[in-house]
């Protein structure tokens, strides 16, 4: 089956619209990052202040996740009907005002409420400045350069960590002001951008006023998911989206635990948050030394050969070496691998899906991913609660990553034979 063809304007955007893009978003998703998290970041005040137990923690952390899921696939879709920068917008004022909230919560189950709610714009948050990047992007560039954007992502997360362990004594509710100051500062980046072009061809063409994608939504019908996974998309996308799942399953479990695993082996608070942002920043750096690789061989066999070391270091880990430092240098390395092949999973969205359904593949992608990230803590709480041995709880985790590498494995060998068999002599990205 095939779907509907789209046409990008291919003139080369100059060099300060492509600025004005790329700034304001790796902005967004740095705030995006950070407010993903701060919850973990100071989850041991937070069991304090409220008395949870670690499957309340869990439930906690999963709460925002839920809410990622819906944000995702609605506002991913709407974005691709109605235009990029509005969605965006709203997604960055409902974080806003939401974790704002938080600050003034009185019982845990407000707090539930209100991180459910916040993660709907982080859910939102992400797509529209995807679908941007990748619409005023270069079409050989375009895999990377989200990359790169998504880049934002851990290096708010990691910075946020960071400067939560500085102020982490003006309490937890401080924190969430802060956060929700990031969020306003977000909504001023967001209204620096452009909104994307794009023009359908066809009898059913109605280009919108402005510039927008009004124009798509004649096209954009029920069966969306039928162009969705057409051109020989149907079983890349199944195998990407189960290493996605797998993988993110590992990594929210690691990202929301790591600091309590820290507490639990005689870590102070920073010691807790300060791996936190190792971590992340791990991811940073193996996304940078990855990206070259990537132009050279296609993002496939890379993020399977990350996520395979990463397996090794997921299984160490779990091993108490009885020094912080050995733990933080593990830690990190852990990041550089398994961070980093996740944060190469955008740069394969924009590869797979066409722009009339790069909003709403990428959003569906996202939602897969996020359900690992409901299961990883609600997992990793029940286990921790039931007092299994760090180390069988890592070989466990080791099997997530394993199962991740195998699939993106799959995924590349069935690209590559499809582009070979189109043209034998194409370079294969």
């Amino acid at each position: 089956m095939s779907g509907p063809s789209i046409a990008v304007a291919s003139a080369p955007q100059p060099r300060r619209s492509f600025l004005r893009t790329i700034v304001p978003s790796f902005f967004i998703l740095m705030v995006d990052g950070y407010d993903s998290l701060v919850v973990a970041f100071i989850a041991p005040l937070l069991v304090e202040s409220f008395g949870m137990t670690p499957t309340e923690m869990g439930r906690l952390f999963v709460s925002a996740v839920i809410g990622s899921i819906i944000g995702a696939v609605l506002l991913g879709r709407l974005c691709d009907r109605y235009g990029r920068k509005p969605v965006l917008m709203a997604s960055l004022l409902l974080m806003m005002v939401t974790t704002y909230a938080c600050a003034f919560a009185q019982s845990y189950e407000q707090l539930l409420v209100l991180r459910f709610i916040a993660g709907i714009g982080l859910g939102g948050a992400g797509i529209p400045a995807i679908a941007l990047t990748a619409d005023n992007s270069k079409p050989e560039h375009r895999a990377s350069m989200v990359t790169i954007l998504f880049i934002g992502f851990p290096l708010g997360a990691g910075l946020g960590a960071a400067s939560t362990a500085a102020v982490i004594s003006s309490g937890w509710e401080m924190i969430f002001i802060y956060t929700a100051v990031a969020c306003l500062l977000a909504v001023f980046a967001a209204c620096l951008l452009p909104e994307n072009r794009v023009d359908l061809p066809g009898p059913d063409t109605e280009p919108a006023a402005g510039g927008g994608l009004r124009g798509a939504s004649r096209a954009f019908h029920p069966d969306f998911l039928k162009y969705l996974l057409a051109d020989g998309r149907f079983w890349p996308a199944i195998w990407a989206w189960l290493a996605f799942f797998s993988l993110m399953t590992l990594t929210s479990a690691m990202t929301n635990w790591m600091p309590s695993l820290v507490v639990s082996r005689g870590g102070t608070p920073e010691n807790a948050a300060f791996a936190g942002a190792l971590l992340m920043l791990g991811g940073i750096a193996g996304t940078l030394c990855s990206i070259p690789l990537i132009q050279r061989w296609g993002p496939y066999f890379v993020i399977a050969l990350m996520t395979l070391v990463g397996t090794g270091l997921v299984v160490l880990i779990g091993i108490s070496f009885g020094s912080y430092l050995v733990l933080a240098t593990i830690i990190g390395l852990m990041g550089f691998c398994l961070m980093g092949a996740q944060l190469n999973f955008p740069g394969t969205m924009v590869e797979l899906f066409p722009p009339l359904v790069r909003g709403s593949g990428s959003g569906i992608s996202m939602a897969i991913g996020r359900c690992g990230s409901i299961l990883g803590p609600l997992m990793g709480g029940a286990l921790i609660a039931a007092n299994i041995p760090q180390s069988s709880l890592f070989q466990m985790g080791s099997l997530l990553s394993l199962v991740s590498a195998v699939a993106m494995f799959a995924t590349g060998w069935i690209r590559r034979r499809a582009k070979l068999e189109e043209s034998p002599s194409a370079h294969v990205q």
